[in-house]
C-alpha cells in the first residue's frame, strides 16, 4: 500500500510508517496499488476535524476518514487500479504527549497511531472495541518486533 505524505515528516519517519505499513498491508492482503492519504496537522486543525465530523470538541492524535465501508469491500476492488482507501490526520503534539505517557518513542508511538488509523480505515471501530484492541494488538507485536 502506498502513502502520500502531506505536510512534514522525517524520513526515518517515512521510513517507520512505511514498515508498519507493510506489515498492515500483508496481513490484510490489501494490494501494492493502494493508497491512503496520510496529514500532518496542527492542534486546532485537529479539533476542527473532530467537532465537524465526530461531534467530538478536542484534537485527536489520529484521524480517520474511510471511502470503503470494511475489509471485505476493499478486497473486492481489483487489485491492478490503484484505489484511494481514504484520509488519515495525525497530530504529532498529542502523539509527543502520548510517547511520554506511555513510555514508548515518538515514533513508536506513530507506529501505533499508523496502525489504530489504518484499522479504521479497513473498518474497524470502537463500536467493537475487543475486536479493534486484539487485532492492534497482535499487528504491533509484528510491528515492534521488525527492530
Amino acid at each position: 500500500m502506498k502513502i502520500f505524505f502531506n505536510g512534514y515528516f522525517y524520513n526515518y519517519e517515512k521510513q517507520k510508517i512505511d514498515q508498519a505499513s507493510l506489515i498492515f498491508t500483508k496481513k490484510f492482503n490489501i494490494s501494492n496499488n493502494f493508497y491512503f492519504n496520510l496529514h500532518s496537522v496542527n492542534e486546532n486543525k485537529s479539533k476542527s476535524l473532530n467537532k465537524t465530523y465526530f461531534e467530538k470538541n478536542n484534537a485527536a492524535d489520529v484521524l480517520s476518514f474511510p471511502l470503503y465501508k470494511n475489509i471485505d469491500s476493499i478486497l473486492s476492488l481489483n487489485p491492478e487500479n490503484e484505489e484511494d482507501l481514504g484520509d488519515m490526520f495525525i497530530n504529532r503534539k498529542i502523539i509527543k504527549k502520548h510517547s511520554q505517557i506511555y513510555g514508548k518513542s515518538f515514533v513508536e508511538e506513530l507506529q501505533f497511531i499508523i496502525i489504530h488509523g489504518l484499522l479504521h480505515l479497513v473498518g474497524y471501530s470502537h463500536k467493537n472495541e475487543i475486536k479493534l484492541r486484539k487485532m492492534e494488538d497482535e499487528l504491533m507485536k509484528m510491528v515492534w518486533n521488525e527492530y
